[in-house]
């Protein structure tokens, strides 16, 4: 840009009086300045400029001559040389060539050079938004920042809440008249759970909210006010956010509230974003939250600006290591109007569009519905209403986009639907059963089964096995994603067959002879002689003789006893 000399550049000049290096230049430049006093004119005439440079040099005698140069002209009475002199014109090109000789540190329009921030507001946003594009901006340093905390009062969500799509592409499961639904295989996003939180969600317990299943959230480290004032503040509770959430495993990253209605804030709100990081490591983007209503100070906001607020934090943010990323809502996507493309071909989108089926506090759940939309954002927003163990209020919830997943349908496997087996036979009616999942694995736990009878009542494993009857087997899966799914087998129990023949039972041929018993071709002796009659037995042997009589007796009752057992097994 082009500024008119004025008297507030001869300031500049004590500067270069005081200054020690370089003494040869200084003895030329001072009887530069006596010609000058004497005939102005012809010295105006003899100022040598360089118009394509824009920033000054930080050289402080070069900067200092060329100042009281331009003022002499202006007292010489020669306007229209002032209008074309610009006291910026001039570039130290010994320090862009060495940048070591001076003292040099990041930030400035060079990207080199210091540079106050009165040069940064006098850029217009056109201008400002190429400096920072091109890293040539910097930071501008926290104590230049105006922090008003009493600018930070409790967001309030204002807004309808829009009513989730009727899905498409999930057939609801018909019952047949089989057990297992009918299901066809529907297309998924995967995701995670998370939170947003500042200040205003009090102390948060964050193992309590890792252990409910968040797995990240955005921490808000300052804002705007939406005031007329907008100064800006920093959120009191994010570095114990910060610090407790890591500890807890939960992913971080981090938002603004954006009321930038410049570039130059905007630039403001990222510099104070980084100094509240101060180099930490996060997980996840860092968000310029832009956010509007009809009292707020960036209402009438148009679309250039808009944009232009938005590259100068992103771009910022970015040149300083993080990824930059922007939360709108929709009102505010079609604020963008026709930069929407170039905006968010550089800079991912936080989407705001709370549902109202959220509203009771529930969470999205596999198979839940998304917002159609023609163009692709990281993270969405879908409720302000959210029940979160480990915080006392109500907190944002959100969702981040990690694809799509095609579910397929969840079935168990078994090794035969049909099983036979006979009275007092125990099974496994788990053996070789598998699932497999939606996700296409094979599983073996979280199999249940239930048996029941022919008349539809629940047996125990133990009745059936002893039990002769037909039985259904109805086996349970239950899917992470898609539900419950059931299949069954038929379990038929039949009499037990007879045991097989042990010895001496019936059909054994074997008798066991007996001394002078039926059957035995053995004669009964006689004693020889003729006429005489047979001696008596003694007494000994009528004894003996009755015993083996009396063995004889028991060995029949034996045979007879396993007779009977074996046709007792018949009977059954």
């Amino acid at each position: 840009m082009k500024k008119k000399a004025s008297q507030q550049n001869l300031s500049g000049f004590a500067k270069f009086c005081s200054a020690q290096e370089n003494k040869a230049r200084l003895s030329l430049i001072l009887a530069a300045v006596i010609v000058v006093g004497t005939v102005g004119s012809v010295c105006a005439a003899s100022i040598a400029r360089k118009s394509d440079v824009l920033i000054p040099s930080e050289n402080v005698e070069l900067n200092a001559a060329q100042n009281f140069l331009a003022q002499a002209a202006i007292e010489s009475g020669t306007d229209e040389t002032a209008d074309i002199i610009d006291v910026s014109d001039f570039i130290d090109e010994t320090l862009e060539t060495n940048p070591t000789t001076g003292n040099v540190k990041r930030g400035g329009l060079t990207g080199e050079h210091v540079v106050n921030t009165s040069d940064l507001k006098s850029l217009s946003d056109e201008d400002l938004v190429k400096a920072i594009v091109s890293g040539n901006a910097g930071v501008i340093a926290k104590k230049d920042i105006v922090i008003d905390q009493s600018q930070d009062t409790k967001p309030v969500h204002h807004g309808s809440e829009a009513k989730a799509p009727t899905p498409t592409n999930t057939p609801t499961p018909v019952p047949t008249n089989v057990p297992t639904p009918t299901m066809q295989p529907i297309t998924v996003v995967n995701y995670e759970l998370g939170i947003d939180v500042s200040v205003h969600n009090g102390d948060i317990n964050w193992s309590k909210v890792k252990a409910a299943g968040v797995d990240f959230a955005f921490i808000r480290c300052g804002g705007r006010g939406w005031g007329e004032a907008g100064n800006c503040y920093e959120d009191t509770k994010f570095a114990t956010n910060i610090k407790n959430a890591k500890a807890a495993g939960v992913k971080v990253g981090v938002y603004f509230f954006s009321q930038a209605k410049t570039a130059y804030e905007a630039l403001e709100e990222a510099s104070l974003t980084l100094a509240k990081l101060n180099g930490m490591s996060l997980d996840l983007p860092v968000v310029m939250d832009w956010e509007t209503e009809s009292y707020y100070r960036t209402w009438k906001l148009g679309a250039e600006d808009l944009k232009n607020c938005i590259t100068a934090y992103c771009s910022t943010i970015a040149q300083n290591g993080y990824t930059p990323m922007v939360y709108l809502d929709g009102s505010n996507i079609n604020r963008l109007g026709s930069y929407f493309g170039e905006v968010f071909s550089k800079y991912k989108l936080w989407y705001a569009y709370p549902y109202a089926v959220y509203s009771n506090g529930s969470w999205y759940k596999t198979g839940d519905t998304v917002p159609p939309r023609s163009y692709s954002y990281a993270y969405w927003q879908y409720s302000w209403h959210g029940k979160v163990s480990g915080i006392s209020t109500e907190v944002d919830l959100d969702l981040k986009i990690l694809g799509k997943t095609t579910l397929g349908v969840p079935k168990i496997n078994l090794p035969s639907t049909e099983i036979n087996t006979e009275a007092g036979k125990s099974i496994d009616p788990l053996g070789g059963v598998t699932a497999t999942t939606s996700q296409d694995n094979t599983v073996t736990s979280g199999i249940t089964y239930t048996i029941t009878d022919s008349s539809g009542q629940t047996v125990s494993l133990e009745t059936a096995q002893q039990t002769v009857g037909t039985y259904v087997i109805t086996y349970a899966y239950t899917d992470s994603f898609r539900g419950k799914v059931t299949t069954t087998a038929t379990w038929t129990v039949t009499e037990a067959a007879p045991p097989s023949p042990t010895p001496g039972g019936e059909g054994d041929a074997t008798i066991t002879p007996t001394a002078g018993g039926e059957g035995t071709d053995t004669p009964t002796p006689t004693t020889q002689g003729s006429g005489e009659d047979t001696p008596a037995p003694t007494e000994s042997e009528t004894t003996e003789s009755a015993s083996e009589e009396t063995s004889g007796g028991n060995s029949g009752s034996d045979n007879s006893s396993d007779n009977n057992e074996n046709n007792s097994g018949n009977n059954t």
